[in-house]
């Protein structure tokens, strides 16, 4: 459908002699992941050794049984690790994706989907963000520095501010197929609602002739007034939860209470305050109400 010819173009901006084609680091870092390999240092053992998986991203059996290079062969003490490279290679040459380059494939392999007819032709999308750590020596990453709470040995509570490092992903999900309608990648420390356009301007992008969104639902990290006026003038519905200090949550509550809604179900659970001799336990009664 396309994507192939998408990654054929991807190169890592940084590489200045290529031994190997891009687009099979790519494509083993793919395998990886398809195949639940987390730690890189397991490489040579499950998948660099594996003649029939290496073949699938383009390495030859004299490859995978002999290595890519053989410079430096004459001065190795230890025996070769199995596979065409070390884990430290694919790791080298990946980071040198400029992060816009990868950010490109993304959304083209989306259109490509797109085109082949994966979504259906209203899309409702989730938006959502997640951080992507690393460490400070990644370059261009961003930082942030936030409080958390930890528990000593002894049961107490403490707040301690921590730095992190690294990035901030943003996605655009189709809530039906759960497959990516956008991506955009930003510094750690930028906040979720810098983004809700960008996301929904991508999306609707990425669909553009084959699918159209016409719905959009994220939690309160994306909530901002002037976020959900454009989307109401580009004529998108929208789907928040309501703060407790809204008007519109002390009117929908109002309207429950007066009968005026259709219950759609009852929850009740016990929940548990406290610690030791000071602990309570509380029974509570939880009702969904629709309001029209």
């Amino acid at each position: 459908i396309g994507v192939m010819a998408l990654l054929e173009q991807a190169c890592g901006t940084a590489i200045q002699r290529a031994m190997l084609p891009f687009m099979q680091y790519v494509l083993l870092y793919g395998l990886k992941t398809l195949f639940g390999i987390k730690s890189m240092n397991a490489l040579p053992s499950m998948l660099f050794s594996d003649e029939a998986l290496m073949q699938l991203v383009g390495f030859n059996a004299q490859q995978v049984r002999d290595g890519v290079c053989q410079r430096g062969a004459t001065k190795r003490q230890a025996d070769r690790e199995p596979g065409p490279m070390c884990p430290d290679t694919l790791a080298n040459n990946l980071v040198k994706w400029h992060l816009r380059d990868l950010e490109g494939v993304f959304n083209g392999a989306i259109r490509a989907l797109a085109k082949a007819g994966a979504f259906g032709p209203k899309v409702t999308g989730i938006i959502d963000g997640t951080d992507l750590e690393t460490t400070e020596r990644y370059s261009e990453c961003g930082q942030v520095t936030r409080t958390v709470r930890i528990e000593d040995t002894r049961g107490k509570v403490h707040a301690i501010e921590v730095t992190v490092y690294g990035w901030k992903v943003l996605l655009l999900i189709d809530a039906l197929t759960k497959i990516p309608l956008a991506v955009k990648v930003g510094l750690i420390q930028e906040h979720e609602t810098h983004w809700t356009r960008a996301l929904v301007t991508q999306a609707r992008a990425n669909l553009a002739g084959d699918a159209r969104l016409h719905k959009v639902v994220f939690d309160k990290g994306f909530l901002d007034g002037t976020d959900l006026w454009w989307l109401d003038q580009q004529g998108l519905c929208f789907v928040v939860p309501a703060k407790a200090n809204m008007a519109v949550t002390a009117d929908a509550r109002a309207q429950a209470a007066a009968g005026e809604g259709i219950t759609h179900g009852r929850r009740v659970h016990t929940v548990r305050h406290g610690q030791g001799h000071a602990a309570r336990t509380e029974r509570l009664e939880t009702e969904v109400v629709g309001i029209m």
